[in-house]
């Protein structure tokens, strides 16, 4: 390996405090400039403060852990507020304190020396998130069980606004590293290695295994102050006993507690998880997991086309909610909408862009997709090569760049979005003008008329590129996520089409949230401008000409004209009682949306050589066949008869089977199942019984509350019945987890549906509604077509626990 001093002028080795100072103010600039033996001598003196109180902490928690969490969990807030200022002073009041004072101080200011250090190097350490539920109890088992070196990486990255900020300034020396990666002692633990000396150090610098000195000091500094204050807090919660009794020998160990968990009865949130984050024990990425969430949006992306060509309901609805959020809905400086709102020439304009960004949504998803997986078969390729201590293989770490470059594209897509949809939405428009249009381009702009308040700031950072690399995507995304939950008067302004598409935006930031936690090598692929990789972005020229030139293969089609939804082309009376009349209104306008289709499939399959296939990629495939409504049949009326115990117990989807009575045939064959017998028998033996028949389908014994919701996911209208209510969305989620679901709230409104003890792998995902907590009818409708499409679900399969099928 060459010498990493042949890669650099010789006057940065030489004099690197000159070489610094003639790159300027406006770039950071280290602290000081020690030697190696100062170096030393200060990371000596930090581990041997960090091991002291570490097993310090140890010591108490081994005899003392339960008595504590009992001795908390009594104190009121007012009562846990003096013991954390009893233990740390001066602690920061609010969550993420180093967000609220980066603006009272100049650049200038803050690199002269700020006067919110403790902010910057310590924001979790606050009163805020500290006296709430169980995060002290979290953060003591999880420092006091673990060593000081499995925190190294990401008590570094939690001071990420301090250092880029550049309020936060760290010593430089060169020519060596600093290990804390695996190092179990004092006397390792900090330890520095001379490049000159051992040609793995350079390297182990630049993979992450090892630290730039300046970064090591810096972590130890944040790890010494954590864990006296640790022992500090279990000191004065243990006050009453004889000091020397919390570590002696004498003292009988206690068997550790049970892990802490924040409230059993809730449904696990990544918004929980990511509030409990910085006090836990740092998490490792699971491509299992990623995958299967990636998995789910991919998903999601072919349901929302499916629905745009099959149900003329939601394809209206999507148009018309995405109509009020175009910048053509705002004013100008003069009080006026744009000119071609609601024209046909913004309507085609329009209609074509709810065509390309489906499509283009589904490629975003599925390239995504495609690089997850090939991920996970990489890491079982080289499972037995892949170290910490070594770098990757090279394919392996081209594959996770690359997947990383993927998903940065993919956030600057949906920040883009989130530009154009949220000035405009119907509750925050007023806070924005309209800039004059660029001449010959079909790009507009607006600025904001100045309104303060926490959403607009977050948005703000979000929008722009400086601030978004000061504060982190994650941090911004998490922030929020808290406003949005805590705040109903902010989280009132958010439209359902906007929380969707900040859901989305959420689920990317996860995504990359996930591959930071792919330690040590994650911290290396800093060192890697994505950004720059030629074949990265001819890679993705190549994934997505087709979608770039699909807008100009539709220009000819009168999209305006076969499809605005404001003329009644579409009214879809599904949630109405059958009558002939709404049977007629309801082939009418699935007739106008199969011509729509008809038009853009026909021009796209002109143009198939252009578009590479896209126009196939999605259309009515797989097996599967566009449903649609059947011609009106004067219904029989039925003469009630005797109920005759012999006669079989029918699912309520077998009502389909009469035309008079269902528009849409969810099941083809008749399944009888004997019951006869079975009253006197335990929903067990019913379930077999069931079970052992011939013919039969997987059922689901489910109890009443969820079989309510199943019976309105897959209802059946009828010409006597009025269509089922709402189902409230908690219902629905206890629905999918008594069928062998996890539930798992991702951010904003987007849930993840994750099957535990069922026989597929495929997850699956739902909006809950916003800003209600039900689920009107026709959503559910559609919710209950997902499930069908995705595992071959109807109304039939669900069972009641005695023993009945739902009639």
């Amino acid at each position: 390996m060459s010498s990493p001093h042949d890669q650099e002028p010789a006057s940065f080795w030489d004099n690197p405090q000159n070489f610094f100072g003639s790159l300027g103010d406006h770039l950071p600039q280290p602290s000081s400039f020690p030697s190696a033996s100062d170096v030393k001598r200060e990371a000596r003196a930090y581990s041997r403060d960090i091991f002291s109180s570490w097993e310090t902490l140890h010591s108490i928690l081994d005899r003392h852990e339960s008595v504590i969490r009992r001795r908390w969990g009594k104190k009121s807030q007012d009562q846990r507020k003096k013991v954390l200022l009893g233990a740390w002073p001066k602690m920061s009041l609010s969550h993420r304190p180093d967000y609220k004072i980066i603006d009272k101080e100049t650049m200038q200011e803050r690199q002269k020396g700020t006067k919110y250090r403790e902010a910057y190097l310590w924001p979790y350490i606050n009163i805020e998130d500290l006296v709430q539920g169980k995060s002290l109890l979290i953060f003591l088992n999880s420092r006091g069980r673990y060593l000081p070196e499995a925190f190294s990486n990401a008590d570094l990255e939690a001071a990420h606004v301090g250092v880029v900020s550049m309020a936060i300034s760290r010593p430089f020396l060169n020519g060596y590293t600093m290990l804390l990666h695996g190092q179990t002692t004092p006397l390792t633990y900090g330890k520095l290695l001379p490049w000159d000396d051992d040609d793995r150090a350079f390297d182990w610098m630049m993979s992450g295994v090892g630290k730039q000195p300046g970064e090591g000091l810096l972590i130890l500094e944040i790890q010494k102050r954590i864990l006296e204050f640790l022992v500090q807090c279990c000191r004065l919660l243990l006050a009453d006993l004889p000091q020397e009794s919390l570590t002696d020998e004498s003292t009988p160990f206690q068997p550790e507690p049970e892990p802490v968990v924040t409230d059993p009865t809730a449904w696990p949130s990544l918004a929980a998880m990511s509030m409990e984050a910085p006090y836990r024990v740092p998490a490792h990425l699971d491509f299992q997991r990623l995958r299967a969430i990636i998995a789910a949006n991919l998903s999601a992306a072919k349901d929302h086309l499916w629905a745009l060509r099959e149900d003329p309901g939601y394809f209206a609805n999507f148009a018309m909610d995405s109509a009020e959020h175009r910048m053509e809905v705002l004013q100008d400086h003069h009080g006026m909408q744009h000119p071609r709102l609601n024209k046909p020439v913004f309507w085609g304009y329009f209609l074509r862009h709810i065509v390309t960004g489906a499509y283009g949504s589904l490629l975003v998803w599925e390239g995504l997709h495609n690089q997850i997986t090939l991920l996970v078969a990489l890491k079982d390729k080289y499972s037995r090569s892949i170290s910490p201590m070594k770098k990757l293989p090279s394919e392996y770490m081209d594959a996770l760049l690359l997947f990383r470059y993927l998903l940065d594209r993919a956030i600057d897509l949906q920040i883009q979005e989130l530009v154009m949809i949220v000035p405009s939405s119907p509750s925050l428009r007023s806070h924005f003008v309209r800039e004059p249009q660029i001449p010959n381009s079909t790009r507009m702009s607006c600025r904001s008329k100045g309104t303060k308040s926490s959403l607009m700031y977050l948005f703000g950072l979000l929008w722009d590129k400086s601030q978004l690399f000061l504060h982190g995507l994650p941090n911004i995304m998490d922030d929020l996520d808290t406003v949005l939950r805590n705040d109903a008067t902010q989280r009132s302004l958010i439209s359902p089409f906007v929380a969707e598409r900040i859901s989305k935006l959420a689920v990317l930031t996860e995504s990359l949230r996930q591959l930071s936690l792919y330690q040590p090598w994650s911290s290396s692929m800093e060192f890697d401008t994505t950004a720059d990789r030629e074949d990265f972005k001819t890679f993705y020229d190549n994934a997505t000409s087709r979608y770039d030139k699909l807008p100009e293969a539709l220009t000819d089609v009168p999209l305006a004209d076969l499809g605005t939804p404001t003329h009644g082309w579409f009214n879809y009376p599904v949630d109405k009682r059958r009558t002939r009349e709404n049977v007629k209104a309801m082939r009418k306008a699935e007739q106008n949306l199969d011509a729509f289709w008809h038009a853009i499939d026909n021009e796209a399959a002109r143009n198939d050589r252009a578009l590479q296939g896209l126009a196939t990629l999605y259309r009515p495939a797989e097996g599967r066949k566009v449903q649609r409504t059947p011609e009106w049949v004067e219904p029989v009326k039925e003469v009630k008869k005797p109920v005759d115990a012999e006669v079989p117990y029918e699912a309520f989807a077998r009502s389909s089977l009469d035309p008079g009575k269902s528009n849409l045939t969810v099941t083809d064959e008749k399944i009888k199942i004997k019951t006869r017998g079975l009253a006197r028998q335990s929903p067990q033996e019913v379930e077999q019984a069931i079970l052992d028949q011939p013919g039969h389908q997987s059922r689901f014994i489910v109890g009443k509350r969820a079989l309510k919701v199943f019976s309105v996911l897959f209802y059946t209208p009828t010409a006597e019945c009025d269509n089922p209510g709402e189902i409230p969305w908690l219902d629905f989620v206890h629905a999918l987890n008594a069928v062998g679901f996890a539930a798992l709230k991702l951010y904003g409104s987007v849930w993840q549906f994750t099957p535990t003890t069922l026989d597929v792998e495929r997850s699956i995902q739902f909006h809950e509604p916003h800003p209600h907590g039900k689920i009107p009818f026709v959503v559910a409708r559609r919710h209950g077509r997902r499930l069908n499409r995705a595992y071959g679900w109807d109304g039939g399969i669900f069972v009641s626990e005695k023993g009945e099928l739902q009639k």
